[in-house]
């Protein structure tokens, strides 16, 4: 990518590229500085229409060291000249965050030549060298005044040096995401004829001086800056009555002009039948009247005449115009077209199509919020359903209709609000995703998956399980960690990511995160814990979670000194690889290792084995690498020292005492005789919770069915990199070859449970005990029973639920399969998930259900169906 200063400096000898390229990235900036020096929103088009003048005056005189400072000087002067000054302190908040608008406040109480100073050095990255020039100030007044102004921000806001820099750096963000009102029409009433009349002249005439095609050039700069038009003309000749003749057949056919009218008429006509709207509400929509008035510049008559525009620029033009009027599955179609999208277009194609749904997403919502008594008639089961929504829209009022008919082609589906008796709208991009353009872009997928995901709250909440948000929250992480320094594509995700964050940290009016009595409620206490499972969010979150945990979660003091950009610095830091040095286990490293197992014979681990099995000392184990502990393990089992496997165990809630673990511990096959190799790698294996780490060798199984919880370990350490092998309760029962003991067991233990459903009678059950008691409920038909055996006896309708989820009998079922698992996002050891297997009807054949279980004060309990 080239620099402003190449792009300058090949502009001035005429490069063509270079000049779209300057004018693009220099001129836009004139509605930016002018807002950040003070200049109120309202009265920026006027402001800039002034400056806009003045350059074009003055085009045909820049000089290559003039054209990098000349617009930031224009906008000086005219500042000077209308007397303009602080004006757009009291207007709302066009930069999206608070603290990013408290310190555009503070800027512009500054005086004069500190904010210009600061102004121009932190957002347009300009050197003293070039304000000199555009300032008249010397290098010495200039860093003085800009000192000045620093100071008086740090003193106005309270703020340390460190700590202003940062919120300058993401005020700088805040400003290139402004887009300012456009002062195109209005100047483009005042000028066109002149500027017609000029072009017409220069062409007609034929001239063959260098100077006036300069000033043609210039001209033509100008235009590309105001209706979006790139010229190419050769400055390096005079130009011939031949080249000239040249240049005018490559102007786009008054043919091929007229097919593209007609393409836009055609997609702009099929629209609002398409999109279930009305003509009038159509012509309301942002991305319609921006595409009409990117149009109406481009081929009407005037600027043609106007305008030596090649056939190149004008089809790339139109083919983005024709993108930007079409509907969202209308864009989705375009790109099996037969001119295939450049991967170089695809940000642009996506930031489109997320700002056109979005808008489309906007107006559904408002429908389905209008017919909310009207839909009401969806409910199934306590909730709104969807898929009767799809089935009945026949039946509402026309408005609603057509939008349900219609939402294909916005790219939406309707869900039900989580909080709310309505249906909203989110994106559908499964046809968008499967297409080779996008997932063939890291960016682009991770873009995509964003906002199909978005939006994640509104003033109501979060529109999601508060259990999900690790998951997604470490989701946005991962992009932005990864993310290329050469894209702007997931600016908007980094700016949702601290969003996400702030609110479920603080919350807001209506879904406060402290309770009455002042504590953080129990819901947010365990997903603040579970979102510590990366470097950054652990560097935030530790500390609070520390001193919350000491005051019985009513008091943090770095909680309360949280800073809205503070996860930014953690972000910017764990990029530049400094931020693992601040973290407990931070810079734990292991060497990368595969194993053959083909011969192990263990004789690596033997002599430490033989140490510790007389021990049980942990500090034995320090420095250890995590792969031998796990073969101690697994050496254990061999020689059959269930004592040995207990000392290798982590602590746990579900561990066992040793005298019960050596009771119910039985031998696994060898791990030599199951496996093929084991690899562990220090990068692909590795995860953090809180302060412990966790790792997970890769086994590779000779069948690999029987790679289960028995054999797929993971391995944790919390200090002195001493491993151990993470305890998960593991319980299996065949009942199809000697299962019958089991199955006699369970039948006095459902009698007992049945007759009086007290807790206690199952207060010592096993997971799959509880599991095996529900399904003879489900065999005997007693709902009463299978709804005690329920962690939240309101999850399911048992009215319905047999014919709904097709329940086995319990005499059908051939194995019964109970874990606990590991889960970075969710450590709660008290939850886990049996695999029931059992013989369905003919038709069906071996059926398998899974359940969730969860340990609750009454013992274990089922929480959750899935299939």
């Amino acid at each position: 990518m080239s620099s402003g200063k190449d792009d300058s400096s090949r502009a001035s000898t005429s490069d063509n590229p270079a000049f779209k390229l300057w004018v693009e990235d220099k001129v836009p900036n004139i509605g930016r500085f002018a807002y950040q020096l003070g200049i109120s929103i309202k009265k920026l088009p006027s402001f800039q229409r002034a400056c806009l003048v003045k350059l074009e005056q003055e085009l045909h005189q820049w000089t290559t060291d003039q054209a990098e400072v000349r617009l930031y000087q224009v906008v000086l002067e005219q500042l000077t000249i209308q007397s303009l000054e602080t004006t757009n302190l009291d207007e709302q908040n066009y930069l999206g965050f608070h603290e990013d608008q408290e310190l555009h406040h503070a800027l512009q109480k500054l005086e004069r030549d500190q904010r210009i100073a600061v102004v121009l050095h932190y957002f347009h990255e300009q050197l003293t060298t070039s304000t000199t020039n555009i300032t008249g100030k010397s290098e010495s007044e200039f860093i003085n005044s800009m000192d000045k102004g620093l100071r008086k921000l740090e003193h106005d806001l309270q703020l340390n040096e460190q700590q202003l820099t940062q919120r300058l750096q993401l005020l700088h963000k805040s400003y290139q995401r402004l887009v300012p009102p456009s002062p195109i029409e209005e100047y483009l009433e005042q000028k066109n004829k002149m500027i017609n009349e000029r072009s017409i002249t220069l062409l007609e005439t034929q001239q063959s001086h260098k100077k006036t095609i300069i000033v043609l050039v210039a001209t033509s700069i100008f235009l590309a800056t105001v209706i979006g038009v790139s010229f190419l003309f050769n400055t390096h000749s005079t130009e011939t009555a031949e080249q000239t003749q040249k240049q005018q057949s490559e102007l786009g056919t008054t043919e091929q002009i007229e097919e593209w009218r007609n393409q836009y008429k055609k997609i702009k006509e099929t629209s609002p039948k398409r999109l279930g709207m009305s003509k009038q509400e159509y012509e309301k929509l942002s991305y319609v009247k921006e595409a009409d008035a990117e149009m109406e510049q481009w081929i009407n008559d005037k600027s043609l005449q106007s305008t030596a525009t090649s056939v190149i620029s004008l089809q790339d033009a139109m083919s983005r115009i024709l993108q930007k009027i079409e509907t969202p599955q209308g864009m989705v179609d375009s790109l099996s077209g037969a001119a295939p999208m450049l991967s170089e277009d695809v940000e642009d194609f996506l930031l489109n199509y997320a700002a056109k749904t979005d808008e489309l997403r906007v107006f559904a919502d408002r429908v389905f919020q209008k017919y909310a008594e009207e839909v009401k008639s969806t409910i199934v089961m306590g909730q709104l359903s969807p898929e009767k929504l799809l089935a009945e829209a026949k039946n509402y009022p026309q408005e609603l209709r057509l939008v349900i008919e219609a939402l294909p082609e916005y790219n939406l589906f309707a869900v039900a609000h989580p909080q709310k008796q309505h249906f909203r709208t989110v994106r559908n991009t499964t046809e968008l995703s499967q297409q080779s353009i996008i997932n063939g872009s890291w960016e682009a997928f991770q873009y995509l998956d964003f906002i199909t995901k978005e939006p994640f709250f509104d003033e109501y909440g979060f529109l999601f399980p508060l259990e999900e948000v690790p998951d997604h929250l470490t989701m946005i992480e991962q992009s932005l960690l990864e993310e290329r320094e050469d894209t702007d594509l997931l600016d908007e995700v980094e700016v949702a990511y601290h969003q996400f964050f702030w609110q479920l940290l603080k919350g807001n009016e209506i879904n406060p995160v402290f309770n009455e009595q002042g504590q953080v409620k129990l819901e947010y206490r365990s997903v603040w814990n579970n979102i510590a499972v990366s470097n950054p969010l652990a560097y935030i979150m530790l500390p609070i979670l520390k001193e919350m945990e000491a005051s019985d979660w009513t008091d943090s003091k770095a909680y309360d000194d949280l800073e809205f950009h503070d996860l930014q610095e953690a972000v910017a830091l764990e990029k530049s690889a400094k931020l693992a040095d601040k973290l407990p286990n931070g810079n734990l490293m292991f060497e990368d290792e595969v194993v053959d197992l083909t011969d192990f014979d263990y004789s690596r681990i033997q002599d430490l084995y033989k140490s510790f099995s007389v021990r049980h000392d942990l500090q034995l184990l320090a420095g250890v690498s995590p792969l031998d502990v796990m073969f101690m393990y697994h050496y254990a089992n061999k020689l059959e020292d269930p004592e040995t496997q207990w000392h290798l165990l982590a602590e746990s809630s579900l561990k066992p005492t040793l005298s019960v673990y050596k009771q119910q511990w039985q031998k696994i096959p060898e791990l030599t005789e199951k496996a093929k190799w084991v690899e562990i790698f220090n990068q692909a294996n590795k995860q953090r919770v809180k302060e412990k780490i966790y790792i997970n060798p890769q086994l590779e199984m000779n069948n690999v069915e029987e790679l289960d919880g028995r054999y797929d370990l993971w391995l944790v350490t919390e200090k002195d990199a001493i491993w151990q092998i993470d305890y998960q309760l593991y319980q299996t029962q065949d009942l199809s070859l000697d299962g019958q003991q089991f199955i006699n067991a369970i039948e006095i233990l459902y009698a007992k449970f049945a007759s009086d459903h007290q807790p206690q009678q199952l207060k010592k059950a096993s997971p799959i005990e509880i599991v095996a008691v529900f399904f003879k409920a489900v065999e005997e038909k007693d709902t009463e029973t299978m709804k005690k055996l329920m962690a939240n006896e309101k999850d399911i309708n048992y009215e319905v639920s047999f014919d709904m989820f097709e329940f086995g009998s319990f005499s059908d079922i051939t194995q019964l399969t109970f874990r606990t698992y590991f889960s970075p996002e969710e450590r709660n050891e008290n939850a886990g998930s049996v695999e029931i297997v059992y013989e369905g009807n003919s038709n069906k054949g071996s059926v398998n259900t899974h359940f969730f279980l969860d340990k609750t004060p009454q013992g274990w309990r089922l929480s959750e169906l899935f299939y």
